[in-house]
């Protein structure tokens, strides 16, 4: 009787599972169906009449309804995917049903998911903790050790708006012209902490939470999972902690370079946040529901990125070259070589106007700078635009794949081994470059297996700007004049570690066939990253103390003096390090005599106050021996002099009764 029970229940059990799968089967191609149908439907010729509620509702989507059924087709795979799992989870339900023991296997699959959730929570914390807290160490402490002249930028720029009271300062001279950027965080923390160390890193730390902030929402809005968006920004945040020059130009100060990421990085998450929301209003609709909310949402959406527009179009040349074109030009593009849609179609159209839209409010925030500034100019930013000689070419493009490893951390080790303690880390960084810049070609080659879904859309957007950026970085490095730094080939360097992250969260999320080998690339980036994290972990609070520009503040104080004149690696750097207690500016020397420069300075520095009882000029060696060849000596000399020999370098301090330099 026994048995007979128990064959029963196997042929009850082999039924209902034979059930299941025929079940599963004819949802799937049904599924397959209404995807094959929504494709021929959106290849029909697009009907643009709407009537009045629909045309006010879908101001911003210009005609979109008539390519609906093309989005619906675009959202088959999620569909698709949402059907598959609720297909397994039928199937489970029916062997659960079917069998004893079922119900004890599916508690302790539970267990076992829940369990598994928490552990790469947990992993992908503490990995996102830790880049997170060694980017905040160097930021707040370890930066102090490799601070100097230029790091004070950015911050010089919002002292001279609060000196003048006006965006732009006529009296003072620009590198370039940044309004929209971290200086305008800056600009209100001077009025807190003075044009100090402490405004410095507030603002810096502004810069970091933006950029740290916005990089994994933005990948969460791709992914759908905060784990993966946790641990690609903790990968991010590392290799920008590589090299010295990686870590100014990050975490030191803003300037374009860094700032055009952060820019991409802003524009893409409400731009992908903008089509979230598009679909999901486009879904309520066609289920008949309320969804004014949602429409309003978008608009709002919408506006905001106007207003982004407009904002980084006031930066001038480089908002456009870095940020607006390839933000753009890549929203246009993608939907361009979409094969899917017609070129004349409404959806097409909708996101052409958005991009005139985005570049014209662009154009208006340029308009509105060339306004503001009066026609002043900065020698730093025209200069970046100008041709190298034809005859240099060559030897710039020949340059540029060394450049790129220098800044990811390689080294030039002549007679070291491999296998050495230096060499080995080495190898990482050198594997870590090289797929750095291999891996957005591999993302490429891709690019029509991501799926037609909105995320993939996501994904080839992020293609196209890292290739703009790319094309406008070399043509500046090649063809111009930028080969004369390995850093100003940051954006690309950027953008290409950004595609590389969101290709492998796209390939582990998806679990595409290519996601083994992609998680197998990754590691010796992941590698690269934890070494770099470990260096600037390793650097002293305290290691500051041997940085030549505290040092020299250390010695001007030790001398008694208050304001005076030094070269321009000298000057503002000291200003900022002692909160003005010390004011320095800028000169030039050679053998004609000391003159002041027009290089991050502002005229009133040099204006004689009555007040003012001494004046002092601090010279390196190299400097004093040029001056020395001018007649400089011969009308100005000095009450007293002091000197100090500062990390090897002799330094002389001339203390006058008198202005030595006028406007």
């Amino acid at each position: 009787m026994s048995k007979n029970n128990k064959n029963s229940a196997a042929e009850n059990t082999e039924d209902a599972v034979k059930k299941a799968a025929e079940a599963a089967q004819e949802i799937s191609e049904n599924a397959e169906k209404a995807a094959e149908t929504a494709e021929e439907t959106a290849s029909d010729v697009i009907d643009l009449t709407e009537d009045a509620a629909d045309a006010t509702e879908n101001i911003l989507d210009l005609t979109e309804d008539s390519d609906e059924k093309a989005d619906e087709a675009e959202e088959a795979p999620e569909k698709a995917d949402e059907k598959a799992a609720e297909d397994e989870k039928t199937e489970e339900s029916n062997e659960a049903e079917g069998t004893e023991k079922a119900p004890v296997s599916l508690r302790e699959k539970y267990h076992f998911d829940l369990l598994s959730k928490i552990i790469i929570w947990v992993v992908a914390g503490v990995i996102f903790l830790g880049a997170v807290c060694v980017t905040i160490y160097y930021v707040t402490t370890a930066q102090k050790a490799e601070f100097h002249a230029d790091c004070t930028d950015t911050i010089m720029w919002a002292n001279a708006t609060a000196e003048s009271g006006h965006v732009y300062d006529q009296e003072f001279s620009y590198a370039c012209f940044l309004p929209f950027s971290t200086s305008t965080i800056m600009y209100p923390l001077l009025h807190f902490f003075g044009l100090s160390m402490t405004a410095h890193i507030v603002g810096m730390m502004c810069f970091f939470v933006l950029l740290t902030v916005f990089l994994v929402f933005m990948i969460h809005e791709m992914t759908g999972s905060y784990p993966m968006s946790l641990v690609a920004t903790a990968i991010f945040l590392s290799i920008t902690l590589s090299t010295q020059k990686m870590r100014e130009i990050f975490w030191g100060h803003t300037i374009y370079y860094s700032l055009g990421i952060l820019f991409l990085v802003i524009g893409a998450f409400m731009y992908f946040r903008y089509l979230t929301v598009s679909s999901k209003a486009r879904t309520l609709k066609k289920d008949g529901k309320n969804n004014k909310k949602t429409i309003i949402h978008k608009l709002v959406i919408f506006l905001c990125i106007c207003l982004f527009m407009l904002l980084t179009g006031t930066d001038g040349i480089t908002g456009f070259t870095l940020f607006a074109l390839p933000f753009a030009g890549a929203i246009f593009a993608e939907q361009f070589v979409n094969t899917k849609h017609p070129i004349l179609s409404g959806k097409t159209f909708s996101v052409a106007f958005r991009c005139v839209v985005f570049l014209g409010m662009a154009v208006a925030g340029n308009a509105i700078n060339n306004k503001l500034l009066g026609g002043m100019t900065a020698g730093y930013q025209d200069a970046n635009s100008n041709f190298s000689p034809m005859e240099e070419w060559l030897e710039h493009f020949h340059n540029l794949p060394f450049a790129w490893m220098r800044l990811l951390g390689v080294k030039s080790l002549q007679y070291v081994k491999f296998t050495s303690e230096e060499g080995i880390p080495n190898m990482i960084f050198l594997m870590a470059a090289v797929l750095i810049a291999v891996i957005p070609v591999i993302a490429t080659c891709y690019y029509k297996k991501f799926g037609d879904d909105r995320r993939a859309k996501m994904l080839r957007i992020w293609i196209w700007m890292h290739w703009a950026v790319t094309a406008v970085n070399i043509m500046g490095y090649v063809f111009g004049v930028l080969a004369a730094a390995d850093w100003r080939i940051i954006p690309m360097i950027g953008t290409a570690l950004i595609v590389s992250i969101l290709f492998l969260s796209w390939s582990v999320t998806r679990s595409a066939d290519v996601s083994r080998i992609t998680v197998i690339l990754f590691v010796p980036i992941f590698m690269a990253g934890v070494l770099h994290c470990n260096d600037v972990r390793k650097m002293k609070k305290d290691e500051y103390k041997h940085n030549t520009q505290y040092m020299i503040a250390d010695f001007l104080e030790d001398e008694g003096v208050n304001r005076g004149y030094a070269t321009f690696w000298n000057a503002n750097s000291v200003t900022v390090i002692t909160g003005e207690s010390i004011k320095v500016s800028d000169v030039d020397v050679n053998e004609r005599g000391v003159f002041m420069r027009h290089y991050q300075s502002s005229k009133r520095w040099y204006e004689t106050d009555p007040e003012q009882g001494e004046y002092f000029l601090l010279l390196s060696g190299y400097e004093m021996d040029q001056m020395n060849l001018s007649d400089f000596p011969m009308y100005h000399e000095p009450i007293r002099t002091a000197y100090r020999n500062i990390n090897g370098t002799d330094f002389n301090l001339l203390v006058y009764d008198h202005n030595i330099v006028t406007p």
